[in-house]
């Protein structure tokens, strides 16, 4: 006896080698949601370390080191990060399993639970995080540090001046580079690195990272422009309150525009984060459109079978119809020259008969060659049941001018109407109303049929062929058979109930009597593409990245709206002793909350939105003989922004009610006194 055994070396290299490629794309896809994280740990310890400058300033006035003050610091960070190793584990496999468990953009399906190991990479990867983050938060520690009481004064007297990065015009530098990725994008349709050739990879939204950060840094370039622009418009709106009677609104519109620096930290943090989830939630909402238009676009309905029936003649051995295996087209192979082909189909009502199959339709799929002008083209003819097409087909409204209900319509207007590919009555100068005749081939032995036809509408895209593959033509499929001499086998479209077993609707066909050749299942292709790890790490990440942003988010304005109040606290204490009553107040500080978020929410929402018009059209897969068909719809994700937008007008109301009570336990004799604001 021999036995032959395989290695499974080639196996497993292909294995290390996908997990690798699958590994640096979640790293390249994290790096937005790492920026946010650490930008909101510089924030909260920035607003921190600034209610500390004082006492920062007098520890080193009387003798303190910059390296003794940074090390309290140090200290601090080195307790919470060891605080945060040993809790880290236990959230990181949540999120793991949160991650496998992935369909789509903040939707999650429970499947076949993942076993989550923590490997030696884990742990390092944990530990760079904390050195990571304890650098961000001793950043602001360490200007901090630098300043004696003098210079301190002197810096709080310079506290007006613009960012660093406003005087160097970073921004505007900034926006060149997503515009330049634009840019190339118009002109090649994707991203490649040092120019090279593009693959159909780097046309994968899930296998090129560069697709995702290019809108990413648009949205971050044009967030720093709009915090340059803020103070404007603060100012301009506060000139537009000084008409009106009630004092709250012109005090918080100024508090906006001359302290607006205070709060460029939490006014980014909304704006980006509202701009990313935006642009996430429609990338992934346009990216699932797209897989199921993709897939019913190719299979035509829920379901369709490849179908034969009996003849009189023996058929060759590539099928009844001497086609390509597994489409039925209508082309029978040469037939015996004595004796024409009849075929004995059952009637397509049969399929009704079937649990689970709610609509039935034909679908003839015939090679033609249409001689216009001297010219040749090959192209697909399509022969159709309108009612019945109607009732069971996918069709998109963008794919042609018209409904389908109308293009159907114009088929029952003649028997011998025909639907034509817009580019070829383009291409040949036909109108409505003209006459075409398509020449059918390898029906009869040695010879052609003909089939007129009159022009009665066009469509740009139709389900089932692609604009590779020449043009198509669209008539009544009754008309056809007569031209063609008899009926020959076709396809059946099927409409099925949800969740439906197309293997047991096959298994109960043929008990009927069908002979099905092969089926085609549009929600399997589906749910298998849905299945990719690539498509669900990456759209798990963006989730729980989201997820966790729009947390730090929340939090980071409650702790920047507490340590406003309490650096304010001289100030609002002076306002209260003038005469203005706790509601004046509660209404200026309600009515800063209100503009900060509001504008926040706005343009990080219209941020989104734009890079998502702008961006997303290019995200469509490459690759394949039929990359871009049909094309992509821009889904915007209102759903899931409308959520987003009802979580921070939450975070209004709770900010807005801790200022009130904050006020309400003010004591002005304890606000007002000798010194300064802290």
């Amino acid at each position: 006896n021999t036995t032959l055994d395989l290695s499974p070396a080639d196996a497993m290299g292909a294995y290390t080698a996908a997990a690798r490629l699958l590994t640096i794309l979640l790293y390249v896809f994290a790096i937005p949601i790492v920026g946010l994280i650490l930008y909101f740990i510089v924030l909260t310890s920035s607003l921190v370390v600034q209610r500390q400058r004082n006492e920062i300033a007098v520890l080193r006035s009387r003798g303190a080191s910059r390296a003794q003050i940074v090390g309290l610091y140090l200290c601090e960070g080195l307790i919470l990060g060891l605080a945060a190793m040993g809790l880290g584990p236990f959230l990181a496999r949540g999120v793991a399993l949160a991650m496998g468990q992935a369909q789509s953009f903040l939707t999650f399906a429970r499947g076949s639970e993942m076993v989550v190991s923590f490997s030696p990479g884990s742990i390092r990867v944990g530990f760079a995080a904390v050195l990571i983050s304890l650098g961000a938060s001793l950043f602001p520690a360490l200007g901090a540090a630098g300043h004696t009481i003098v210079t301190y004064k002197h810096d709080v007297a310079r506290s007006l001046q613009r960012p660093w990065w406003q005087r160097l015009y970073l921004d505007l530098l900034l926006l060149v580079v997503p515009l330049y990725g634009y840019y190339l994008l118009r002109q090649r349709g994707t991203i490649s690195v040092l120019g090279r050739s593009v693959s159909a990879a780097e046309g994968d939204p899930f296998r090129n990272p560069l697709l995702f950060l290019v809108p990413t840094l648009f949205v971050f370039a044009l967030a720093l422009i709009f915090i340059r622009l803020f103070p404007l418009l603060m100012e301009g709106l506060a000139c537009l309150a000084q008409a009106l009677p009630e004092v709250s609104p012109l005090l918080a519109l100024r508090q906006l525009a001359r302290s607006s620096r205070q709060y460029t930290g939490p006014l980014l943090l909304i704006v980006l984060t509202l701009g990313l989830a935006c642009f996430t939630a429609s990338m992934a909402k346009t990216l699932d459109r797209g897989l199921v238009d993709q897939a019913y676009y190719e299979v035509g309905a829920d379901v369709r079978l490849v179908e034969t029936g009996e003849t009189n003649v023996p058929v060759g051995p590539e099928g009844p119809m001497g086609g390509a295996p597994g489409m039925a087209g209508a082309q029978a192979g040469a037939a015996a020259e004595s004796e024409p082909v009849i075929w004995y189909l059952l009637p397509v009502s049969e399929h009704l008969k079937v649990r689970g199959v709610v609509g039935a339709a034909r679908l003839a799929n015939l090679r033609v060659t249409a001689r216009v002008g001297g010219s040749e083209d090959r192209g697909t003819l399509l022969g159709i049941d309108r009612f019945d097409f109607q009732q069971v087909a996918f069709f998109r409204r963008d794919l042609a001018a018209d409904s389908l209900g109308s293009l159907l319509n114009r088929l029952a207007m003649d028997e011998s109407a025909v639907l034509v590919s817009r580019g070829f009555l383009a291409a040949h100068g036909l109108g409505i109303g003209d006459e075409l005749t398509l020449h059918v081939g390898g029906i009869a032995p040695r010879q052609e049929l003909d089939v007129p036809l009159i022009v009665a509408g066009a469509s740009d895209l139709f389900p089932t062929v692609y604009p590779e593959d020449g043009p198509f033509f669209v008539a009544n499929l009754e008309y056809v058979f007569t031209c063609l001499g008899g009926e020959y086998p076709y396809d059946v479209l099927l409409r099925t109930v949800p969740g439906a077993n197309t293997q047991r609707i096959v298994a109960d066909l043929e008990d009927l009597g069908l002979r099905v050749l092969n089926a085609y299942d549009a929600r399997a292709r589906v749910a298998e593409e849905r299945l990719r790890p690539e498509r669900q790490g990456i759209l798990g990440l963006l989730s729980v990245g989201f997820l966790a942003s729009a947390v730090l988010t929340v939090l980071g304005f409650l702790i920047h709206s507490f340590l406003s109040f309490r650096r304010r606290y001289i100030e609002l204490g002076i306002l209260r002793a003038i005469g203005l009553s706790v509601t004046q107040m509660a209404a200026a500080l309600g009515l800063e909350q209100l503009a900060l978020i509001a504008a926040g929410v706005g343009v990080g929402t219209g941020l989104g939105v734009l890079a998502s018009y702008l961006f997303i059209p290019f995200l469509q897969v490459r690759g394949g003989p039929h990359p871009q068909t049909p094309p992509f719809l821009v889904e915007i994700a209102w759903g899931d922004i409308a959520a987003v937008v009802a979580i921070f007008a939450a975070m209004l109301l709770g900010a807005v009610a801790g200022l009130v009570w904050l006020l309400v336990r003010m004591r002005i004799a304890q606000a007002v006194k000798l010194g300064e604001v802290a």
